[in-house]
């Protein structure tokens, strides 16, 4: 009797462990389900590009408890608090003031432009400006570096700081991630100021770990900015010159467009510190006397602006440029609207030169450009490889009479994901010396198109098509 008794207990404790086991699979299964559906809604509300979209769909839907995670902590796009605040600001300087806020498009005339052709000017003017700075410095960067260029910069800035000049830093925490960490503190007891913009690991963040800060911007006694795409590292600026260094493109600004871009320099200060967002003075235009001929548009563009602006402004000047269009970038992920369109105006006659470095620092995107560039050389597109160096410009000119010139790449993250700035600019002078500098990159280019390069071994174009197939992810 006794020993039926332990069999029908141990028959009750194997159903019932094999019911919890059911239970909770359905339970998990359901779970990762529901997570997986509403993570497609989230995703479809972005209104993403379409391989983005179908790309993160299938990914969480496949493996939810996986894709799901990664969305969470990667995959968004938009800070929507933040863009709401920007409105509060605008309203709230707009009522406080007879003076117009600065929208995220802001066209100023009346100022002086000096183009940046090199690393060795650019470190010049950059020390320069520091040592002259008698009020305020303002410096936002991707990338600063433990090196020479970047321990040099900060001990001029803690020299300033001691001097009683207000300094402030601001720094993307994932690019700068190896950065000066000694230097940094001395710049901060003499009286600095330094903040990380988004931290680099999800935990930390109150946004999105995918959301990084790629302007650069330096403004002086919110006199003159230097803007463009070169990070305080040595592999940009130099004392000498260095057959090593990329090639980079920037600008001094000097007149209106200054006081734009300060505002966005402390709206960017005021969101990374935490901080109260400055106080109306603060945002109030100073020395905004007209230096010179250039009209430039500036557009800031990221997760803190409704719209994508600076990628709506591009793709509107390769659907109405009428003759030539040139592009200078060092990464190449489009999307399919920007392939697209180049095919088509390719295909209409009119002639489009694509400028890329011939082998970039990163070969991931490398292998993934791969298609995108045979399919433009096939519509009659001119491919050129810049051979000398990593070329790490961003420029396009359009019918010789407008550019466009910032920090933004020409891939799917800097359109789509981080925040940029880019300058258009119509002024004839302006546009020629730009015009004169690519002459030179494009002298110094090969023709893409060698066997290897239009016919690659099976195992190199399965890696490039692995590798475009990841890029809508970012």
């Amino acid at each position: 009797m006794l020993e039926n008794l332990v069999s029908l207990w141990e028959i009750f404790l194997s159903s019932f462990q094999w019911g919890l086991g059911v239970l909770f699979s359905n339970i998990f299964t359901v779970v990762g389900f529901v997570l997986a559906i509403a993570i497609i809604i989230r995703v479809f509300r972005e209104q993403r590009q379409p391989s983005s979209l179908l790309a993160w769909s299938y990914f969480v839907l496949l493996i939810p408890y996986v894709g799901a995670p990664l969305y969470l902590l990667f995959g968004g796009r938009k800070l929507k608090k933040r863009i709401r605040a920007k409105v509060l600001l605008k309203r709230s300087v707009e009522d406080d003031t007879d003076l117009p806020y600065a929208e995220d498009i802001f066209p100023t005339r009346g100022n002086r432009v000096d183009f940046i052709t090199d690393g060795v000017q650019a470190y010049r003017l950059y020390c320069d400006s520091i040592t002259g700075a008698k009020e305020e410095i303002h410096i936002l960067t991707y990338i600063l570096s433990d090196d020479a260029v970047g321990n040099n910069i900060l001990r001029l800035l803690a020299d300033k700081a001691n001097a009683g000049v207000r300094v402030r830093l601001l720094l993307d925490a994932l690019g700068s991630f190896r950065r000066p960490r000694k230097a940094i503190r001395s710049l901060e007891e003499a009286g600095g100021e330094v903040h990380l913009f988004m931290p680099a690991f999800p935990f930390q963040t109150h946004g999105w770990a995918n959301l990084r800060n790629h302007r650069k911007i330096a403004i002086f006694d919110c006199k003159h900015a230097i803007l463009g795409g070169r990070n305080l590292d040595s592999r940009f600026l130099g004392s000498k010159a260095d057959s090593g260094q990329f090639h980079d493109f920037g600008a001094r600004y000097r007149g209106p467009i200054v006081n734009h871009l300060n505002r966005i320099f402390l709206l960017d200060w005021a969101f990374a510190s935490k901080q109260a967002i400055p106080d109306i003075d603060s945002l109030q235009p100073r020395h905004s006397i007209a230096s010179g001929p250039s009209e430039v548009v500036g557009i800031a563009s990221g997760p803190d602006v409704e719209g994508d602006p600076l990628y709506e402004r591009m793709v509107n000047l390769m659907q109405e440029f009428e003759k030539e269009l040139i592009i200078v970038t060092p990464y190449f992920i489009p999307d399919e609207i920007l392939t697209q369109t180049l095919v088509v105006k390719a295909r209409s006659g009119k002639r489009i030169t694509l400028v890329l470095p011939e082998n970039s620092n990163w070969k991931l995107v490398d292998l993934a450009r791969s298609y995108y560039l045979r399919i433009l050389r096939s519509a009659g597109i001119k491919v050129l490889l810049f051979q000398p160096g990593m070329l790490h410009a961003k420029v396009m000119v359009a019918d010789g009479s407008i550019a466009i010139h910032g920090s933004a790449n020409l891939d799917i993250r800097s359109l789509f994901v981080n925040f940029e700035i880019g300058m258009v600019h119509t002024s004839e002078e302006d546009v020629r010396a730009i015009k004169e500098w690519l002459a030179h990159i494009m002298g110094n280019c090969r023709p893409y198109g060698l066997e290897r390069e239009l016919h690659p071994p099976r195992l190199r174009r399965t890696l490039e098509e692995a590798t475009r197939l990841i890029s809508p992810l970012l």
